[in-house]
C-alpha cells in the first residue's frame, strides 16, 4: 500500500522529508546511500546533514560496488566529504538514488540487489529520486522500499544579466 504521508518544497523539504523517512524506521547503526558517481555523492553528503544528529554513520557506494564503500566524513566546517574506502557490512538502512534508475548508468536492479545483499538484509530500504525516475515497477518490486521520496524540479530557469 503505497500512501503520501508528507509534502513539502525544494531542498529544504527533501531534506525533511529524508528525515522523517529515517526517524520513523528508528534504526541505528550504518546507513549506505548506493548512487552513481559524480551526480548522486552530493545528495548523499547533503541528506547525511539532515541527519547528522542521529546515531547513525554514512557511507557511500559507487553503483552498489561494495569494494569502493567510503564513509561520509564530516569535515568540521565544510560538510561531509568521501573518506578512506571501508570494509563495512550489515548495513542497517540503505539508501538508493534515482541517478541508479537513468537509462546511461545501465544499472540492472535485480543484479544491483544481489551485490548489496552481501552487505545489508535490504529489510529497510528507502527510494530517493527526481522526477519519478525511479517510480517505476523493476525497482519498487525488486526493493520492497520501506520509504520512497520522489521530489519534482518544476522549473529552472537561467536568466542573462546584461
Amino acid at each position: 500500500m503505497e500512501t503520501e504521508t508528507m509534502v513539502e518544497k525544494g531542498l529544504v523539504g527533501l531534506s525533511r522529508c529524508f528525515r522523517s523517512a529515517i526517524v520513523k524506521l528508528n534504526k541505528s547503526g550504518s546507513l549506505l546511500f548506493v548512487g552513481t558517481p559524480y551526480t548522486c555523492l552530493p545528495f548523499a553528503e547533503f541528506l547525511t546533514y539532515s541527519i547528522r544528529d542521529m546515531p547513525i554513520r554514512t557511507y557511500f557506494s559507487p553503483n552498489g560496488e561494495t569494494e569502493k564503500i567510503v564513509e561520509l566524513v564530516d569535515r568540521k566546517g565544510l560538510g561531509y566529504s568521501p573518506g578512506e574506502c571501508v570494509v563495512e557490512k550489515d548495513f542497517q538502512i540503505v539508501v538508493l538514488l534515482g541517478g541508479l534508475a537513468m537509462p546511461k548508468s545501465q544499472i540492472n536492479p535485480s543484479a544491483l540487489k544481489q551485490k548489496l545483499s552481501v552487505v545489508s538484509t535490504l529489510d529497510s530500504v528507502v527510494g530517493v529520486c527526481f522526477q519519478g525516475v525511479m517510480d517505476r515497477p523493476e525497482w519498487k518490486e525488486t526493493f520492497k522500499f520501506k520509504y520512497f521520496i520522489n521530489a519534482d524540479l518544476s522549473k529552472v530557469s537561467l536568466f542573462e544579466l546584461g
